[in-house]
């Protein structure tokens, strides 16, 4: 009974869905005539377009956190966003609203972007197909028998032999291909695969793939060969040759230009006997998947202008290790990360390292970490004290310096060494205060005026001890210890450090990157965030009239607050009144 009720609510909004369809088509201009489903809460129709008849199907019973899944039968041609069995790809569903209180429409909706994409697509096939091989990978993928494969190798137009090895004990076997001199994956050490030959060809335009119904065939590599350069041909050579193990595995991967930018990578999977093409083995499509630094830096967000650039990050405790974390997340290519101290079991919730990097001194953990997390990165550590780092350091090398001490004293005494070095570079101190005060940032150029003494004046414009940016009133105790004197640190949490190392790695970038694009004038900054303050409270600490202020106060008005007066250090002038 149950399915019966079912089956009726289905038809019914099915029913509903058919005529917002039709109102939308009349409002369009568009015939639209119901057809059969394939089952009862999907709806068929014919959509009369100006290319030809479209049977269109679309599910209206799937869920609403998306649009409803639209599908065609399958064309006889290659079509851009129609996949070889006719699935129909109407939107990325990159930052898509529904109300799911508008079912109908939602399906009139998507029923509309069907027909649109197939007409377009249409038009894209007799204009030769320049949408079609923007969307090459994507129809690759759903191939008949296609494979997903790795690539490790950058696509980047110089045709090239490679190593390939596929593991055939998988469910579904798996590709993977390198450089001929590269390390292989790790996959490929922990299953002991075996090298095969493999070619990577760079072509200016490649014939279309199968339709459906038709299957990948020695045709297509054919093809490919007839259109190969002598240098080319050169390497295919290398490739089909005779070998002690006849027949053999071999696997082409050709990449074309995308009108929309980029490379579009394909490939096969096919055999080869006494140095031709074996037409007797299976041709298998392999789809890939590009696990190589600049695809993965581009596709998530980090800027591949930064890969060059070169960062020392002094200090890994609680606020370095996410500014070096949050560096090398942006895409920054090199870093030297510098502490003399050891990862122990008193940092593991206010730091970013796992456990299992206790007793291994920080630089070297996060190293081990991050350049297994962040593919292309290159981190020196140096598990020494920051005043020997220096002594020998060569700043030409590097573009910008970031201190996370969290100690005045040593961060006063970098400041007064770093200002007016030959090389101008900017420089970041950056600190946390207890509890749940705040953090702060600021950002002095090597060269100029401006340093981390201005900071250190009192109202008067005098040398002062505490800093005129502090949240906390000096001569306070703040430490705490739960084993005595050698386990003394300063309270505060995890969230509380995060969001001051962010600020600093913030801070650096676009002090470099400003520069860049020409758009910053090498002028000392100070930034900040000030925090709620009721733990500090609770625990009877006194806060300055900085720290109430500092909530309405503009970054650019803290920064003329803070660089505004003279300072023996850099000279700054006094500001006008």
């Amino acid at each position: 009974m149950t399915k019966v009720v079912t089956e009726e609510v289905a038809l019914t909004d099915v029913d509903a869905a058919f005529e917002a369809v039709k109102t939308a088509c009349i409002f369009r201009g568009i015939k639209v005539a119901r057809l059969d489903s394939p089952a009862p809460s999907s709806l068929g129709l014919e959509l009369i377009g100006s290319t030809r008849k479209w049977p269109v199907y679309v599910d209206c019973n799937e869920e609403l956190l998306r649009l409803p899944a639209v599908w065609s039968e399958p064309p006889g041609t290659p079509l851009a966003h129609v996949s070889y069995a006719g699935s129909i790809c109407i939107d990325d569903g990159q930052g898509l609203s529904l109300d799911p209180e508008r079912r109908t429409e939602i399906v009139a909706y998507a029923v509309l972007k069907a027909y649109d994409l197939l007409e377009n697509s249409t038009l894209d096939a007799s204009t030769g197909y320049t949408e079609f091989y923007n969307e090459l990978e994507g129809y690759w993928l759903h191939l008949p028998g296609s494979l997903r494969s790795r690539a490790y190798f950058e696509v980047d137009g110089n045709s090239r032999l490679l190593k390939g090895f596929v593991n055939s004990n998988l469910k579904t076997p798996k590709w993977y291909f390198v450089e001929r001199d590269a390390e292989v994956p790790w996959e490929v050490k922990e299953n002991k695969l075996e090298g095969q030959r493999a070619l990577y060809i760079h072509l200016n335009a490649l014939g279309l793939p199968p339709a459906f119904p038709g299957k990948m065939t020695t045709a297509f590599i054919e093809d490919v060969h007839r259109g190969l350069s002598p240098e080319q041909l050169k390497l295919w050579e290398q490739l089909v040759g005779p070998s002690k193990n006849s027949p053999k595995q071999l696997a082409l991967l050709v990449s074309i230009p995308r009108k929309a930018g980029g490379r579009s990578l394909v490939a096969v999977a096919f055999g080869a006997h006494r140095g031709v093409i074996d037409k007797k083995a299976p041709v298998v499509p392999l789809t890939m998947r590009r696990h190589t630094p600049n695809h993965m830096r581009e596709r998530g967000g980090a800027s591949l202008d930064l890969l060059g650039r070169h960062v020392a990050v002094l200090g890994a405790g609680a606020v370095g290790c996410v500014v070096v974390d949050s560096l090398a997340a942006a895409g920054l290519g090199k870093l030297t990360v510098v502490d003399h101290d050891e990862y122990s079991e008193d940092n593991v919730f206010r730091h970013l390292l796992e456990p299992l990097y206790i007793d291994v001194g920080k630089p070297l953990g996060l190293k081990l970490a991050l350049e297994r997390r962040y593919p292309g990165i290159d981190i020196t550590p140096v598990c020494a004290t920051a005043q020997k780092w220096l002594k020998t350091a060569d700043l030409s090398k590097y573009d910008g310096i970031v201190l996370a001490f969290g100690a005045p004293s040593i961060e006063r005494s970098f400041s007064r060494v770093l200002k007016n070095k030959r090389f101008d570079l900017p420089v970041v101190f950056t600190w946390l205060e207890a509890l749940d005060l705040g953090g702060h940032s600021v950002l002095m150029w090597t060269k100029g005026e401006g340093c981390l003494d201005c900071v250190y004046r009192d109202d008067e414009g005098q040398q002062s001890l505490a800093s005129r940016t502090s949240f906390l009133e000096p001569n306070q105790p703040v430490t705490r210890n739960l084993t005595g004197c050698a386990g003394a640190f300063v309270p505060f949490g995890p969230i509380q450090a995060r969001r001051t190392g962010l600020l600093a790695a913030e801070h650096i970038l676009s002090a470099m990157t400003g520069v860049t694009a020409g758009a910053e004038t090498r002028e000392p900054s100070y930034r900040f965030w000030v925090g709620e303050g009721n733990a500090a409270a609770q625990h009877g600490l006194r806060t300055t009239p900085w720290f109430q202020a500092a909530r309405t106060t503009l970054p650019e008005d803290a920064t003329r607050r803070v660089f505004g007066r003279a300072c023996q250090h850099c000279r700054t002038p006094v500001e006008p009144a």
